[in-house]
């Protein structure tokens, strides 16, 4: 049985919200609307009111809501599910508060074929008779923190659409907001900053080999005064910003744990680094728990704080970001190549009420250089949310466009953490079939090239090229032949053509970064060398085509690692050498 929307390019429902409706909602139902629209070219149109005809769609909460099912109270829902519930005569597409409606939309959307690859790049239909099944449907997302930490992905009606809801993504009011970080991450000298108040206080901060110092240091975070201090200090923070979920309390981006010994008994006897910190933040959330009831505090399991501890737990406003870094990305975590970071995370889940993930995509010396962990992305969510972790921090290339299949990756991971019990493997093959279209087939050969390459590689989050099993000159060769296939296939399409362009990129990057040992190995293995081009003009090429004008919602590369070399940069030392 299906719901006739509209016939020969005419609306036969009314899209219907209540008075009283949140921005939101209202949003949510022009977004129906607007979709509508361009699938079927039908005039659909949204009103207001509190009368319900023989046939609507109902989107939010209020009077039509209530009459079609009583039952479903926003009160009653999870603040982000989605709900969707058809019959002959009507189809309610209503949510728990404040996103649960704008995603019942966008799910209705997703199942009539509806794709938001990227900002510039959007999949509809074309169906002037449309219709939807009578169906039952209540879906909340697997994660309650979803952040596919890619450039791109920080457009906000992107991030919406693809369900993220993460801090860093343009999510405003009218998206249901997003969740709301203070600070961030490494925030210790931020809270308290040390060209302030080290001289004073220099006991707050480490004491390294039988001194108090503050460079390449952290806090003293068994100092008792210092616990006082940052109880005010956060409470003071959290007053000017009351929009804060979350506050981050975290040590600095180094080593330089402090000596004393109050923290060395502390760590001896919960057998981990970060047993000072943790009883740090765990005094702090217990102070302001009362004020501030709906905010969490944030602390790091990062490098040497990654162990868990042994019967020191956080509170339950407590939030542990256990962190990937040292993994390798070419297996899934809880393989054995990654079995120190896979017990880490086990020991953590089995202690923690609300433990997030901090995980790495990309490589950071060189954002757009081949990364072969497509096939590793799903089984890597599985694995999170078997065991309790509530939210996941995808770190991708974040400060420009032009990482290696930034595209796939950053789309893949939003559907992943809507629902990581999805086939990873048929959504990336409906990625690259709806994003490259003809060009489809040679970029999936690619893809599954690079990811066999480099399957029993230690693949870290800052791989040096010349280590890489798939980067390789063979490889590479076997690679070129694809790509070149896979521009061919789109030559008389210039949108696909200038996407299999600006995806080959990170393959002339492999080979412009890596020259002289490439020809090495050519000649070694006693094969002709046969690059793209000569070094210069291959240079010029990849520099003309990464600094060119895109789409709109494109901006040319400005970088291309993450310590800010620019495209200009990286061909002047490639000449160079």
């Amino acid at each position: 049985m299906h719901l006739l929307l509209s016939h020969r390019g005419k609306p036969l429902v009314p899209i219907l919200t209540s008075r009283g409706a949140t921005e939101t909602e209202r949003y949510a139902a022009e977004e129906l609307c607007q979709h509508l629209k361009q699938i079927t070219s039908a005039p659909f149109e949204v009103r207001e009111t509190d009368k319900l005809p023989e046939r609507a769609i109902v989107v939010g909460h209020g009077v039509l809501t209530e009459r079609l099912r009583p039952d479903l109270r926003p009160d009653r829902l999870g603040t982000e599910e989605a709900v969707i519930e058809g019959t002959r005569s009507f189809l309610l597409l209503t949510g728990g508060r404040p996103r649960g409606t704008l995603y019942a939309v966008y799910r209705l959307l997703h199942r009539l074929g509806v794709r938001w690859w990227t900002p510039w790049a959007t999949h509809l239909p074309k169906k002037h008779d449309l219709r939807v099944p009578i169906q039952s449907l209540r879906e909340q997302p697997a994660f309650e923190y979803r952040e596919p930490f890619w450039y791109h992905a920080f457009d906000g009606d992107w991030a919406a659409r693809n369900y993220a809801n993460g801090h860093r993504p343009a999510l405003t009011s009218q998206h249901g907001g997003k969740v709301e970080y203070v600070g961030f991450v490494h925030t210790s000298f931020w809270l308290v900053p040390p060209q302030t108040y080290f001289e004073q206080h220099p006991d707050w901060y480490s004491l390294i080999d039988g001194k108090r110092r503050w460079e390449r240091a952290q806090l003293c975070w068994t100092n008792s005064e210092l616990r006082v201090f940052l109880v005010e200090r956060v409470r003071q923070i959290l007053r000017e910003n009351p929009q804060a979920q979350i506050i981050s309390i975290s040590q600095e981006d180094w080593t330089g744990a402090c000596q004393c010994d109050r923290c060395r008994a502390v760590e001896a006897r919960e057998g981990s680094a970060v047993a000072p910190i943790l009883e740090a933040v765990n005094f702090v959330a217990e102070q302001l728990e009362r004020e501030f009831p709906h905010v969490a505090f944030d602390t790091l399991a990062y490098w040497y704080t990654r162990k868990p501890t042994r019967t020191l737990r956080p509170r339950p406003n407590v939030i542990v970001r256990l962190c990937s870094i040292e993994c390798s990305f070419a297996q899934p975590l809880e393989r054995a190549d990654n079995a120190g970071f896979a017990d880490d995370l086990r020991g953590w889940s089995e202690r923690c009420g609300r433990l997030y993930v901090w995980d790495y995509t990309t490589n950071f010396t060189h954002y757009m250089l081949p990364h072969p962990n497509y096939f590793v992305l799903g089984a890597n969510l599985r694995f999170f949310h078997k065991h309790s972790v509530r939210g996941v921090f995808e770190q991708g290339a974040y400060q420009s466009h032009g990482g290696e299949m930034a595209e796939l990756k950053a789309w893949l991971l939003a559907q992943l953490l809507w629902n990581p019990y999805q086939d990873d493997a048929r959504l990336i093959g409906e990625f690259v079939r709806g994003y490259y279209g003809a060009a489809a087939r040679a970029v999936l050969q690619y893809l599954r090239m690079m990811a066999n390459a480099a399957r029993d590689f230690q693949m870290s989050c800052f791989t040096n090229p010349a280590d890489a099993p798939y980067l390789r000159y063979p490889v590479l060769r076997r690679a070129e032949k694809l790509w070149e296939r896979a521009e061919r296939a789109v030559q008389n399409d210039p949108d696909l053509r200038w996407r299999v362009q600006i995806a080959r990129l990170s393959l002339w990057y492999a080979w412009l970064v890596n020259w002289r040992s490439l020809e090495a190995q050519a000649h070694e293995a006693n094969l002709p060398w046969h690059p793209p081009a000569d070094k210069k003009t291959l240079a010029e090429r990849w520099l003309q085509r990464a600094t060119a004008q895109g789409p709109n919602g494109w901006k040319p590369i400005t970088h291309v690692n993450e310590a800010g070399l620019t495209p200009e940069q990286f061909v002047r030392q490639v000449l160079e050498r």
